[in-house]
């Protein structure tokens, strides 16, 4: 299960931002992360540390985030750190990716 969702504001400076669901065992919170992020760079999640230089496990640990995130899907959870130039906020139902200000 993946859904992207893209805004960015008809005027005005971009503020683009990504939101990836997760959920199910295809689709975990660490995956959905790297699909967001993607998303905004313009790349494929395969190519995106070849191609930008970002690898997930240098920010955040992924088998953590995904077990805090999913064994508590009956709570308000929601995680924020950055990957290099993105803030990611994570929640149990998906990430959210923007760049950074």
């Amino acid at each position: 299960m993946s859904s992207v969702t893209a805004d960015a504001p008809d005027s005005g400076p971009a503020s683009e931002s990504v939101r990836v669901d997760h959920g199910g065992e295809d689709w975990s919170p660490s995956r959905a992360v790297v699909e967001a992020i993607a998303a905004l760079a313009g790349v494929e999640p395969s190519a995106l540390a070849d191609e930008t230089g970002l690898v997930l496990y240098d920010h955040v640990e992924p088998d953590a985030l995904d077990a805090l995130v999913e064994r508590r899907p009956d709570r308000d959870l929601a995680v924020s750190f950055s990957v290099g130039e993105y803030r990611v906020c994570v929640d149990r139902d998906g990430a959210v990716a923007e760049p950074a200000r």
